[in-house]
């Protein structure tokens, strides 16, 4: 099997062909309108704003720099905010505290400015916790032995050295934080996510289905039912009660920073394979985030380690692979995204990934299985028109080794589509399927997605109705 890499120019503007997401999460290093649009000539679409950190002003700002830089561009891309969940996070430092292996490190509820103790912005954080459990902060490179709970203090021993930075997030390793309604604790952000026209919410924290049900409701009350909801998979809960979490979900987020926080390390990889499967078979897309290439936030180039941890991901059929720190605040935020690119096209370009044996759930299923069995053996290229996105997903479940070009004549479902793997979406004029169909295939040969001698499967699902249609060109 060979994959291959083309640059087309779309209605979408410049796309550079890959099955798998390159994404980024802006931040200090990144926010800024020369480097986003560096990021964007590199083909990233995807822009990610973590609520945890900054203020609304930040963000508006981060976001209309994502926005100017893309239609200079002429691009599209998708915003995803990070909503901070249920996490406790450390509170306000004058600066970053700096604990030795064996030295005893003091948290506390109110943390004033001077004083030893590190301040902790939860008091259920002082509820959850007992004497002998282990903490754990800054994606697991910190962790320490509890020796004492006593009223809001907790007295620990550091077990590594360390630095204590603010508002980084703060676990107690095997047990979930319980902060109450899930909505509630995110109300405020969410509204102001809705304002900035975010196109996906990242729900950290998720403990079950309820939780994912729950924003969903309040968005479609809020007249937003079309943004999409990302399930971060980052506790003991959620690992529990992944299938439904997943079920619930329009794409799931492997924190695998948390995930190490709370599991072994050893034990992180065969996690992130048992959720990338489960997202198989719900047909969502499943990004991969933390860590990818760490070590950039220092250093220019990554570890030979990073990039093998890439090759593994692309292989095992990830949709989307996430910068977190490495473009927030790393000092590489351009090189970090070159290098995940170069990475995954040229892992690609070997064309071996994980293809799994599915089950059928409907009549669709089959079909898309049908349209990805057709275009293999005759070697064409798959396109289809779709109104929300349903089908396209339903082929790219398959993983075919043919390129999917699809065209929508809905703005939301373009973001939708730009998540997704393998798939090159473009925008299109066109009151119905037939029309829609027509509009892809006049696009298509006159952008040249496809070329003289070609073949090209067409085709759409109509919604709520059992008729799927399928037309085989070949390019004259």
């Amino acid at each position: 099997m060979h994959g291959y890499v083309i640059v087309v120019v779309s209605p979408v503007g410049l796309w550079m062909f890959r099955r798998v997401r390159a994404a980024c999460t802006v931040g200090p290093a990144s926010g800024r309108g020369e480097v986003v649009r560096e990021i964007l000539k590199l083909g990233c679409r995807v822009f990610r704003v973590n609520f945890s950190h900054g203020s609304k002003e930040v963000w508006r700002e981060w976001v209309s720099i994502v926005r100017d830089a893309a239609a200079e561009e002429g691009v599209e891309v998708v915003l995803i905010g990070d909503l901070k969940g249920r996490s406790v996070r450390v509170g306000y430092l004058d600066k970053p505290r700096s604990i030795r292996e064996g030295e005893v490190a003091e948290f506390c509820i109110h943390g004033k400015k001077g004083e030893e103790c590190i301040p902790v912005d939860s008091r259920e954080f002082f509820k959850l916790v007992s004497e002998g459990d282990i903490l754990v902060t800054d994606d697991g490179r910190a962790t320490l032995e509890v020796l004492k709970v006593e009223d809001e203090r907790v007295k620990t021993r550091a077990l590594n050295n360390m630095v204590i930075s603010p508002r980084k997030s703060i676990v107690v390793r095997g047990k979930d934080v319980k902060l109450g309604n899930y909505v509630e604790a995110n109300r405020e952000t969410i509204l102001t996510a809705l304002k900035l026209g975010f196109d996906f919410l990242g729900l950290s924290f998720v403990g079950s289905a309820d939780d994912v049900y729950a924003v969903k409701e309040f968005l479609r009350n809020e007249g937003a039912g079309d943004v999409g909801v990302i399930a971060k998979i980052e506790t003991p809960s959620a690992v529990v009660n992944v299938k439904e979490i997943i079920s619930a979900a329009d794409a799931v987020l492997v924190a695998r920073g948390d995930l190490g926080m709370h599991f072994s390390l050893e034990k992180v990889p065969q996690l992130q394979s048992r959720i990338v499967e489960t997202a198989s078979i719900f047909g969502k897309p499943v990004i991969v985030a933390t860590q990818l290439l760490g070590s950039m936030i220092e250093e220019p180039i990554p570890s030979r380690s990073e990039i093998v941890d890439i090759m593994t991901c692309v292989k095992e059929g990830v949709d989307v692979l996430l910068l977190t720190g490495e473009t927030a605040v790393g000092k590489h935020p351009v090189e970090a995204v070159r290098w995940l690119v170069k990475t995954i096209n040229t892992y690609e370009k070997e064309g071996t990934w994980v293809r799994r044996e599915l089950p059928y759930n409907d009549l669709s299923d089959r079909f898309a299985h049908g349209v990805v069995t057709l275009s293999e053996y005759l070697g064409a290229k798959i396109g289809i028109f779709t109104k929300t996105g349903n089908m396209t997903y339903r082929i790219a479940r398959y993983r075919p080794k043919s390129q999917i070009l699809a065209a929508t004549n809905d703005r939301k479902t373009l973001k939708k589509l730009i998540l997704l793997w393998g798939t090159t979406p473009m925008y299109v004029e066109a009151e119905d399927y037939q029309d829609g169909l027509h509009q892809l295939e006049k696009t298509l040969i006159e952008k040249r997605y496809v070329k003289e001698g070609e073949i090209l499967i067409l085709t759409y699902g109509l919604i709520d109705e059992p008729s799927h249609i399928i037309k085989i060109l070949q390019i004259q």
